[in-house]
Formats: C-alpha cells, structure tokens, sequence
C-alpha cells in the first residue's frame, strides 16, 4: 500500500480511518489550497434518482469551510502562492448491507455432536451508507495524508444535524494532524 501508517478511531457511529505517507515530513509546512480541479467531488449509488450536484450543492458548504477551519487550527495558511498542499474531498453516497448467517456463531467442529447443515441468511439489513475522504496531496500529486470518515446515513436526518455530523467527522479527521512518523 502506498500509504506507510494506519489508525481507526470509531467515534459515535462514525468510523474514521487515517492513513498517511510515514516517510513524508510535515513538519514545517503551512501552506495549503484546494485542489485545481476543485473542492470536491460526489459520487452516488444509491438509486436510480440520485443526483450528485444536488447532494454537492448541500454538503460543500458545509466541508470547505470546516476543512479549512481545521486546518487554520492547527497552523496552516490557505495560500495561492507556494503552496506545500493540496485539500481535495471525494463523498461516496452507496449501499451498505449487514447480514446474519444461521449458525455463524457455532464453532466449526461443534463438541456436542452438531449434526453439519447448511448456512442459510437468517436476517438481511440494506442501508445507505456515506463515505467522506479528505486527500492531502502534494504540488507534483502524491497523496501524503488521507482520512476517510464512514457512516449509515439517516435520509430523513435535518439538515442541522447532517451538518453536526459532517463538522463532528472533520474535526475527528484532522485531531491527531500533522501525523508523527512512527519509528
């Protein structure tokens, strides 16, 4: 994997995953922009009546200025001149699902004399699920920093909320930034 370092977080249903280049020295840089091709970009698949500009109209002006709150917190400058790095935020909008198999749980050589059946799915659960990653990219793109927040969507959420949830996951992506190289 081209991303050295790893670490999980779960944080009120939201699973936060961080991996970043562990040969890459952060330290000393503070400046940084939004990607030249833009923000961010949406990419749904949930149903047939999805629309990414929509769901983009609603969620970027709630992640651009999060990110570069966080940012600006922890002693970074947005620039447009000499930048060391480049932000880019991708939302993935899909189908999660979660299923129960009869006898997943019994031991595979059962002591009691369990006669061998077959496993049938006893319960079945579709969801949509939301994938937030945020990309910190160097001028020439190498992807030093990536932190990637997941979590079951409630589409009948308010807005207000959606909002609380998408700040709450930004600040838990950028808590431990700039990452310290592990030994």
């Amino acid at each position: 994997m081209w991303l050295a370092a790893t670490a999980w977080v779960s944080a009120a249903k939201t699973d936060i995953k961080i991996d970043f280049d562990n040969k890459f020295a952060f330290a000393g840089l503070r400046k940084w922009a939004w990607h030249r091709d833009g923000t961010g970009d949406v990419k749904m698949a949930i149903s047939s009546r999805d629309d990414p500009k929509r769901l983009a109209a609603r969620v970027d002006p709630v992640i651009v200025p999060a990110v570069e709150k966080e940012l600006g917190a922890k002693g970074f400058s947005k620039s447009q001149d000499g930048v060391e790095l480049y932000a880019h935020y991708y939302v993935l909008a899909t189908v999660g699902t979660m299923a129960q198999v009869q006898g997943q749980f019994v031991a595979a050589v059962p002591e009691w004399g369990l006669p061998p059946f077959t496993g049938s799915t006893s319960a079945l659960s579709v969801y949509p699920t939301g994938t937030l990653i945020i990309d910190l990219t160097t001028p020439d793109g190498q992807i030093v920093w990536r932190g990637a927040a997941q979590r079951k969507l409630d589409l009948d959420s308010f807005d207000a909320e959606r909002r609380k949830i998408l700040e709450r996951a930004i600040g838990d992506l950028f808590k431990n930034f700039p990452p310290k190289p592990k030994k």
